[in-house]
């Protein structure tokens, strides 16, 4: 019997219409879900479980057995839904399944990394490596990334991964085992003594200017610094981005913790910093890109924002702790430098 070819192999449409639906973001690929399928759900068991949205589900870790399992937060981002006839149903399911099989093939390509949560266990993987090592008919490297760049799992520690950390090179690598280096040596270590560590204890022989660059790819300060940073070493800030720029839109609609500074320093009773205001929010992409509307309603932000003199940046930190970070970071600020961020009138969130 000759098997009849899926709309999806063949239709140009629908295959533009299923590169829109990878790349929709959780929150609003539920949406069309409910309103594709006029709120289908299937029947039996609880459907939704107690994680937190926009989480595509978290791992345990199953010591006793030596497995990893993976819970989804909605079982309606997993199963397969009737077919009506008409294509919509067929690209809603091929999402959900090709979701599942990345999710299934990243707990086993990074197995290292959920048993442990550390990012230097992360390996080295390209997009076109994980199509090869689990392929499937429709994924490719394009709608793989596509996918990856929309899925967030919460891990055993209850911290959040977007999937496309996974996805790392090589320099992000050996970046993530130099921040290990940095967060659990006593001493502000310079890139001399981080090149020497990684040769003697790792024997990984990189030269001054490439741990620099490693450095940089994670927005791991440097030396002078590190020596005047006010927040802990737990706290991994990513790289810089321009208030009001087009890169904004690639922060991720994801709780965590934000800093503002300005191109200037801003002089403190204990010293001076470019730091002027550290907040949080549930969903960082929407905070952050309100104070690109042109009505900043914090007084004092506002002030720096349009001096005409001053540029003002960000850089964020991911996690579901962060009230209690932000308070954290606002005493650690408070205490190394005589008083809180200019913008911070009550020490709290806007």
């Amino acid at each position: 019997m000759k098997k009849t070819a899926s709309p999806l192999d063949g239709s140009t449409i629908a295959k533009i219409t299923l590169a829109r639906i990878l790349e929709m973001p959780l929150e609003k690929y539920i949406r069309f879900m409910e309103k594709k399928t006029n709120g289908w759900h299937p029947q039996g068991g609880d459907n939704h479980r107690d994680l937190r949205l926009p989480v595509y589900g978290r791992v345990v870790v199953d010591a006793s057995r030596g497995r990893l399992e993976f819970q989804s937060a909605d079982e309606r981002l997993v199963r397969q839904y009737p077919d009506d006839g008409t294509v919509v149903p067929k690209l809603i399911n091929t999402r959900n399944e090709l979701s599942l099989h990345v999710v299934r093939g990243l707990l086993e390509v990074q197995r290292a990394f959920w048993e442990s949560g550390r990012a230097s266990d992360i390996k080295p993987l390209t997009m076109k490596q994980f199509s090869a090592m689990f392929p499937h008919r429709r994924l490719d490297p394009s709608r793989l990334s596509r996918l990856v760049s929309t899925l967030s799992l919460q891990t055993h520690n209850q911290e959040i991964v977007i999937l496309r950390k996974l996805f790392a090179s090589p320099r992000i690598h050996f970046a993530h085992r130099i921040k290990e280096i940095v967060a659990e040596s006593d001493a502000v270590l310079t890139d001399i003594e981080i090149q020497d560590i990684l040769r003697k204890e790792y024997r990984v022989a990189l030269s001054a200017r490439t741990i620099c660059n490693c450095r940089k790819a994670l927005g791991i300060p440097n030396f002078r610094e590190r020596s005047a940073a006010y927040y802990p070493e737990h706290i991994s800030f990513g790289n810089y981005t321009a208030l009001f720029s087009r890169q904004m839109r690639n922060i991720p609609a994801e709780a965590g913790i934000y800093e503002l500074s300005a191109s200037a320093q801003v002089s403190y009773p204990h010293g001076a910093s470019q730091v002027i205001y550290i907040g949080a929010s549930k969903n960082l992409q929407r905070r952050i890109a309100s104070y690109g509307s042109g009505e900043i309603k914090n007084r004092r932000i506002s002030d720096f924002a349009h001096s005409g003199t001053l540029r003002l940046s960000v850089r964020f930190h991911l996690t579901h702790r962060h009230l209690e970070v932000e308070k954290e970071l606002l005493t650690a600020f408070k205490q190394h430098y005589g008083e809180l961020p200019r913008g911070n009138a009550r020490g709290g969130s806007e």
